[in-house]
C-alpha cells in the first residue's frame, strides 16, 4: 500500500472514532442526566391477570349468565412526576373528555393503576393507540366483563356483579383485585367463591409512556367453576310472561319440583336488567316498588285463608274435631260480646272439612282455631316449615310466628282470645314469606315429607366435569296419618272445582290449591275495597298443586295488593300451568 492510501484509510477511521467519540461524550458527560432519568424510569410492573368468572347455565344447558373480554384504560399515576401528571391531564380532557383529578380522587389508596375509562370501543381503541406518546403510564388492559343474555329473566335469583367494596377487598385477600368482579345480589354472591376463579400474574418491563418492552414471568388465571341451576329457563319464561300480562305491578311466584325440592322458576316482580344495574341506578334505588327485592324469599306478608291447610291438618291430629263434624256457618262468629264475620256475611250453612276448604270458611275456623289456641296452633304450623330457617342457596327471611310471650313483651298486653281467632284464618300478627307457604303445601302433596328447596343442580370445573351433583334430601317430615293429607287434598281440589279456587280451574291440567286474601288495611264493613288507594289494598294469594292425582308441580303465587286471591292470583296459576302442559314441558322431568 502507497503512502497516499495508507494515509486516507487512516484519516477514514480516524474520523469515524472521532465520531463515535464524540457522540459518547454527548450521551455520558453533556447529556448523562437526561439518559439516567429515563433509563431509570424503565421499571417492572406486576399485572392481575383476571380470570372469568364461571358462567351459569339453566338445567337445560342454556347459559343465563357468562363473561366476555373488555377493554379498559388504567392509568399508573405514582410513577409520573408533577409537571407530568398536569399535562397528562390536559392530554386525557382533550382525547378522552375524562377529568383526571377526579378519577385519583375516588380511587386513591389503591396499590393497583386506576381505571381512566371502561369498555374502550374500537374507536376510543384507535384513539388511545393514536395519542399514546402523549399519555405516560396509560395503559390498555383486557378484563372479562359480565353478560346476561336474557336481560330481566332470572335476575332475583342470579342477582349481578360490580367492582368489589374496600371491605370486600379486605375479606377476600389475595383472592381478587380491584378490578374483580364480585357477586352483589342472588346466585352470584350466594356462590361467589366457586365463580371467582383464580388470578393470574405477569412481571413485566415498562418503559417511560407505559409501553411494555419485556416479558419477564407469567402465570395463567384460571377460570372460576360453572354452575348448573334446577331452573329451567322456558317454564321461567312462562311464568314472567303470565305475570307481565296480568297487569299487576307486583308480586312473586314460585314453581317447585314436588318429587324433588327443586325450583324450576322464581321470580320477584319488578325486576331489573343486570346488565344495566349501575347505568340505571337511580332509576332504580327510587323505584318506589323496590325492583331489586326479591319478595318470594324476602316479602312477608299475613297468610290469609292459605293457613287454613295446616290449621286442617292440627284439627285432624288433635282430634279436635272429625273431618265429618259440621259447624253451621250463619256468616258471623260470637266470642263473648265481640262478633267476627265470616267473608261470606250470609253464611255457608252446615260445613264440614272439605267443606270449609272448598269454600274458605271463616267460622269453622273460628270455632275450631279457639279449640286449639294459639300454642297449638304455633306448634303445628312450625312443623310445615314457617318461622323456620329455611336452606337456600340465596337467602330467604323467617316469617313471623306470635306468641302470647312475645305480645307481652311487645306491647305490655295480654293475649286475647280475639287474637286466636285471627290467627286460625292466617290473619292479625302472624306473617310468611311465599316460599314457606309453598313449602307447606309440598309437605300436603307428600303425606307430611318436605324436601329442601334448592336452586343448584351441579357444580362443573373449567373443563365441564361435574365435580359436584346435588341430591334430593329431606327437610321436614310431619308425622300423621295418611288420610288426613288425603282428606286436606280433597278440600284443595273443591276448593278448584267448585269453590273459591274456581278461576283456577283448566279442563287441560287438574289443579287443586287454596286461595287467600290478606287484609292491609282495616275497614268499615260495606265501604268499597276499589276505592282505597292501591297500598291499602289486600294481598292476593294462590298456593295450589298439579296435576291432583300424582302432583308433579307445586304453585304459588302472590300478588301484592291484588285484592282478592280467587279474582286475580288463581287465573295467574291456572294460565302459568296450562302453558306448561300445552307445551310438554312437564314430560321432561
Amino acid at each position: 500500500m502507497n503512502r497516499r492510501k495508507f494515509i486516507t484509510v487512516l484519516t477514514f477511521f480516524v474520523g469515524v472514532f472521532l465520531l463515535i467519540f464524540g457522540r459518547l461524550f454527548q450521551v455520558q458527560v453533556l447529556r448523562r442526566e437526561r439518559y439516567r432519568e429515563l433509563s431509570r424510569r424503565n421499571y417492572l410492573r406486576v399485572r392481575n391477570l383476571y380470570p372469568p368468572r364461571g358462567d351459569i347455565y339453566d338445567r337445560n344447558g342454556v347459559k343465563l349468565a357468562y363473561d366476555e373480554p373488555k377493554y379498559v384504560l388504567s392509568l399508573d399515576y405514582k410513577r409520573l412526576s408533577k409537571e407530568e401528571l398536569i399535562r397528562l391531564e390536559g392530554s386525557l380532557k382533550e382525547v378522552f373528555g375524562i377529568e383526571l383529578k377526579r378519577l385519583i380522587v375516588e380511587q386513591r389508596g389503591g396499590v393497583e393503576p386506576i381505571r381512566v375509562k371502561d369498555n374502550l370501543t374500537q374507536e376510543e381503541l384507535d384513539r388511545y393507540y393514536s395519542n399514546a406518546y402523549r399519555l405516560p403510564g396509560v395503559f390498555v388492559e383486557v378484563v372479562p366483563q359480565r353478560v346476561y343474555p336474557h336481560g330481566k329473566r332470572l335476575c332475583h335469583v342470579i342477582g349481578y356483579v360490580g367492582y368489589p367494596s374496600r371491605e370486600e377487598l379486605r375479606n377476600y385477600g389475595t383472592k381478587i383485585a380491584p378490578k374483580s368482579f364480585v357477586g352483589k345480589l342472588g346466585i352470584e354472591r350466594s356462590m361467589d367463591e366457586v365463580l371467582l376463579g383464580e388470578l393470574g400474574r405477569e412481571e413485566v418491563m415498562i418503559n417511560a409512556i407505559g409501553k411494555v418492552l419485556k416479558t419477564l414471568s407469567r402465570k395463567e388465571p384460571v377460570k372460576g367453576k360453572s354452575l348448573v341451576l334446577t331452573i329451567d329457563l322456558r317454564m321461567q319464561s312462562i311464568v314472567e310472561d303470565v305475570f307481565y300480562e296480568s297487569g299487576q305491578p307486583a308480586g312473586a311466584v314460585v314453581l317447585m319440583n314436588a318429587k324433588t325440592g327443586e325450583i324450576l322458576a322464581l321470580a320477584s316482580f319488578p325486576g331489573y336488567d343486570p346488565n344495566r344495574v349501575y347505568e340505571e341506578w337511580k332509576k332504580v334505588s327510587k323505584n318506589k316498588l323496590k325492583p331489586m327485592f326479591n319478595r318470594a324469599t324476602s316479602g312477608r306478608y299475613p297468610p290469609a285463608s292459605v293457613l287454613k291447610v295446616p290449621v286442617s291438618y292440627a284439627i285432624l291430629e288433635t282430634k279436635t274435631a272429625s273431618p265429618w263434624e259440621k259447624v253451621l256457618c250463619t256468616g258471623s262468629f260470637y266470642l263473648g260480646n265481640r262478633r267476627f264475620y265470616c267473608w261470606n256475611i250470609y253464611g255457608h250453612g252446615p260445613v264440614n272439612m272439605i267443606k270449609a276448604l272448598q269454600e274458605s270458611c271463616d267460622v269453622y275456623y273460628y270455632t275450631y282455631g279457639y279449640d286449639l289456641g294459639p300454642s297449638t296452633i304455633i306448634r303445628y304450623v312450625r312443623k310445615f316449615g314457617y318461622g323456620e330457617k329455611i336452606p337456600l342457596e340465596i337467602p330467604v327471611k323467617r316469617g313471623f310466628l306470635p306468641t302470647p310471650e312475645w305480645k307481652r313483651r311487645r306491647f305490655g298486653e295480654p293475649w286475647y282470645d280475639g287474637d286466636t281467632i285471627n290467627l286460625s284464618i292466617g290473619q292479625g300478627y302472624m306473617l310468611s314469606t311465599l316460599m314457606e307457604q309453598v313449602l307447606m303445601m309440598m309437605g300436603i302433596v307428600n303425606n307430611g315429607v318436605i324436601y329442601r328447596p334448592t336452586l343448584l343442580r351441579e357444580i362443573r370445573d373449567p373443563s365441564g366435569k361435574t365435580v359436584w351433583k346435588n341430591r334430593r334430601k329431606v327437610w321436614k317430615v310431619v308425622r300423621g296419618r295418611q288420610e288426613y293429607f288425603a282428606i286436606i287434598r280433597r278440600g284443595l281440589r273443591e276448593a278448584v272445582r267448585r269453590g273459591t279456587a274456581g278461576r283456577a280451574f283448566s279442563t287441560i291440567v287438574d289443579i287443586a290449591g287454596k286461595t287467600g286474601t290478606a287484609q292491609v288495611a282495616y275497614l268499615k264493613r260495606g265501604r268499597k275495597k276499589r276505592k282505597l288507594p292501591w297500598r291499602l289494598r289486600d294481598h292476593a294469594w294462590f298456593i295450589g298443586f298439579a296435576p291432583y292425582r300424582d302432583p308433579l308441580f307445586v304453585i304459588g303465587v302472590l300478588v301484592e295488593h291484588g285484592e282478592s286471591g280467587g279474582k286475580v292470583a288463581a287465573p295467574i296459576a291456572r294460565r302459568i300451568m296450562e302453558r306448561i302442559y300445552i307445551e310438554r314441558l312437564n314430560r321432561e322431568l
